[in-house]
């Protein structure tokens, strides 16, 4: 029920979904599908299903934390360089801009 409320004002672009891939020339081409149709209906109920991936879609859990975990290493690294050698220059990776996910797609 939250995810139906949460999602009653939205308003979708259905230009991508309801747009097939024909392959009867040399190059393919887009092929309109109507909404109305079997192969319509199938494909807003798949795009409106959790099944659907789209780009707004973040990146799987294991991959985000693969990245969280790299810039974390490289972060303890210049810290225990630092530590060593106090006359170096350490420079920390302090933003990672949602990396994992630009990084996915």
């Amino acid at each position: 029920m939250a995810r139906t409320f949460r999602r009653k004002q939205e308003r979708h672009e259905y230009y991508w979904v309801l747009h097939d891939w024909g392959s009867h020339s040399p190059y393919g081409y887009w092929v309109r599908v109507d909404p109305r149709s079997e192969k319509g209906r199938k494909a807003l109920a798949h795009f409106h299903s959790d099944k659907a991936v789209t780009m707004g879609g973040a990146a799987p859990r294991w991959y985000r934390k693969v990245c969280d975990h790299r810039i974390r290493t490289f972060n303890d690294r210049m810290l225990r360089r630092w530590l060593d050698d106090l006359e170096f220059d350490p420079i920390f990776r302090t933003w990672h801009n949602h990396e994992a996910n630009r990084n996915w797609w």
